[in-house]
């Protein structure tokens, strides 16, 4: 059978200084006698015409060895070895390669981390987990482009589906039935009958008692943060994958509507904040959280190892959010100034979540807040306070508040308005006897 030579694809796909180092990492294996090759989700993707820039080289020899040499050659520096063989090598003009011995591994029990030791390409493709990600090019240059598919992972592309390599690949490790699911909804690819079997198989056996909780939890990090998560996490419940996350979470009409309204509310702030940073995935897991009590919340979190500021912004979610609603809900007109005290205490990703869980008046309330008010500031600052003789302290604080709500509602418009509301403030409190410090 005649080999597919991807070479013109790669140099019309790719862009020139990434062929460019392929080019060069075929010849430094050549003359230090290795054999290279690109493997994994960047092969997958040159051939589905996705963009991938993540560099991962296998070579059949010392990986370690060949990256210090690779490294030497074209001014890189070696970085993060480990004892499976596998380092990475950065470059100028921000490249980076993960170069990795090809090797088999042997499990001791199932979800267990592996035992490896070097061998042929053919059996480091196979530990892989789906076909589609079992592909690799040779570099060297007399077969620089050739595509090498020892498990078909051309044909499922042609045919998109998702297939696992061999029986055992979820209890190898388990993390792989949510990689599947985030696979096969990223393509709008079907999971092949058999690997969907041995998925629900390895659920039954309940093998994530096995596993680190990070390694569940950065799986489901990739999930959430995918562009549209939605039928992913729909994939998830039909294989019954979403009991590892809590076993009361529960994919009802309720549960789909509140993530089709996340899932909605993030395009639009993408859309509207192109520049602003929030996390996607948090707002994902806390939607997903809903059903929950509020010590379920915590407990949840915890086991999964958030760090206290993500925490937080779950949990702050969920406290007095009916009581905040409700307010913002109200028919009769609200001053921006009582907007702007429902909301400014909540972090961005937390609003997000509220506006996703709201109906049109609350919703069109936080998009104000959000658009407009959260940008406006006063003009004086607290340095023209302590300048007028005041102290930091609780009255301060609460003077630069009210005097905020006081722009925020049109009753102050330049700094002079402004100095005047303090001094106004200021005689109001010296007149009725309180302290002003």
């Amino acid at each position: 059978m005649k080999q597919e030579n991807l070479k013109q694809m790669m140099k019309e796909k790719l862009p020139g200084k990434v062929f460019h180092l392929l080019e060069n990492t075929g010849k430094i294996a050549e003359k230090e006698g290795y054999s290279a090759y690109l493997v994994g989700g960047m092969v997958r993707d040159l051939l589905l015409g996705v963009e991938n820039l993540d560099i991962d080289i296998t070579v059949e020899g010392e990986g370690i060895a060949f990256a210090e040499k690779l490294a030497k050659r074209l001014s890189g520096r070696v970085q993060g070895k480990t004892r499976f063989g596998t380092a990475v090598v950065t470059f100028p003009g921000r490249l980076k390669v993960d170069v990795a011995t090809a090797r088999s591994e042997y499990y001791e029990h199932p979800a267990a981390l592996p035992e490896v030791r070097s061998s042929s390409l053919r059996e480091d493709q196979f530990r892989r987990d789906f076909t589609i990600n079992a592909m690799s090019i040779r570099l060297n240059p007399e077969d620089f482009g050739i595509l090498i598919d020892f498990f078909g992972g051309r044909k499922d592309l042609e045919k998109r589906i998702i297939r696992a390599l061999h029986k055992g690949s979820f209890l190898d490790d388990p993390t792989r039935i949510f990689r599947a699911v985030r696979f096969a909804e990223r393509y709008r690819f079907k999971i092949e009958k058999r690997t969907e079997t041995l998925i629900k198989k390895a659920v039954k056996l309940a093998m994530f008692d096995e596993l680190t909780i990070e390694r569940l939890r950065d799986e489901l990090v990739l999930i959430f943060s995918e562009k549209k998560p939605l039928r992913a996490i729909e994939k998830m419940a039909e294989l019954h994958e979403l009991k590892f996350i809590h076993p009361r979470i529960r994919f009802n009409k309720g549960l789909k509507k509140l993530l089709a309204g996340v899932e909605e509310t993030l395009i639009w702030f993408k859309d509207s904040f192109p520049n602003e940073k929030m996390i996607p995935w948090l707002i994902y897991f806390a939607a997903l959280l809903d059903q929950l009590t509020p010590k379920e919340v915590k407990t949840t979190c915890r086991r999964f190892h958030l760090s206290r500021k993500n925490e937080e912004k779950i949990i702050k979610g969920r406290k007095g959010v009916a009581k905040r609603l409700k307010e913002l809900s109200k028919k009769e007109e609200l001053k921006p100034s009582r907007i702007y005290r429902q909301l400014e205490d909540l972090p961005l990703e937390t609003l997000l979540l509220l506006m996703a869980r709201t109906e049109k008046v609350a919703r069109e309330r936080i998009v104000f807040y959000l658009n407009e008010l959260r940008q406006i500031k006063s003009k004086v600052s607290g340095k023209e306070l302590l300048e007028l003789g005041l102290k930091p302290g609780p009255q301060f604080a609460r003077i630069l508040k009210n005097l905020l709500y006081a722009r925020l509602d049109g009753r102050v418009r330049t700094k002079r308005d402004e100095m005047k509301y303090v001094k106004k403030y200021l005689d109001n409190l010296t007149r009725t006897g309180q302290t002003v410090n």
